[in-house]
């Protein structure tokens, strides 16, 4: 099922969970591998089993508990994403299918996107901030005057977008500042061309939409939302379509 994640990477040396085990498991896992972990990564055969293995040796711990997680490197700084709880027994990462949230898409800025082809050979995207950024731009939704909307829906329906944002902010306040946040859109888009994925703008959608409210032009801000909401439920819709036939 095609699928998008909201992901935290903290600072390795910030974290005060199993800091010892995670420089031992980076360390090893890149000379291993030749590198660091990779969302898209293609493990082949018993690959993954022989890795665990290795690794259990190495650690002289048993498989059963090996922790995991991805990771990657910035300015020579491990940044990691365990698949367990940090100690504020929150998620390193979140998982919806078939479309991107909307509240996801108002934490970064449009130069923070990238365009790439996976190892599967269709293309993706990725958008890259830090928590503290991300904070800063969800400011910016929640110091908008929609109240002074006189359209009930349009105020409704974005009311409700701010409220899972508010969501996300709790989420993000859990963990350092300086922790790395990547929105990976998955195989959400493996169905379009990959010269296409350069034309996929809906964070440069909400940016117009928030200078749209800013200039209290609602009716044209409101046009544009229904817009961005129409385009994520054809891709939505597309993408369960499409598992449906592979069901069948």
């Amino acid at each position: 099922m095609p699928a998008c994640y909201l992901q935290v990477y903290e600072n390795l040396e910030k974290s005060s969970k199993n800091k010892e085990y995670w420089r031992e498991y980076t360390s090893f896992y890149e000379s291993y591998w030749g590198g660091p972990t990779s969302p898209y990564g293609i493990w082949f055969g018993s690959e993954y089993e022989n890795f665990e293995k290795s690794l259990a040796d190495h650690l002289n711990m048993e498989i059963k508990d090996l922790k995991q997680c991805l990771f990657i490197k910035e300015n020579d700084e491990y940044y990691i994403c365990p698949s367990d709880l940090n100690e504020n027994r929150q998620n390193y990462s979140f998982l919806v299918n078939n479309l991107v949230p909307i509240h996801w898409l108002m934490l970064f800025n449009e130069n923070q996107k990238k365009v790439f082809k996976t190892h599967w050979g269709f293309g993706a995207i990725h958008y890259t901030s830090t928590i503290i950024d991300s904070l800063s731009s969800i400011n910016e939704f929640f110091n908008l005057n929609i109240n002074q909307n006189k359209n009930e829906k349009f105020t409704e329906n974005f009311k409700n977008i701010l409220a899972d944002l508010k969501d996300t902010e709790n989420w993000l306040t859990g963990f350092d500042k300086d922790s790395i946040l990547i929105l990976n859109f998955g195989d959400l888009l493996a169905s379009l061309p990959q010269n296409s994925l350069d034309k996929e703008d809906s964070v440069s959608i909400l940016n117009d939409i928030k200078e749209l409210i800013k200039e209290e032009s609602y009716n044209e801000a409101e046009k544009v939302f229904n817009f961005l909401i129409e385009r994520w439920s054809k891709i939505e819709f597309v993408n369960q379509k499409n598992e449906s036939n592979l069901d069948n």
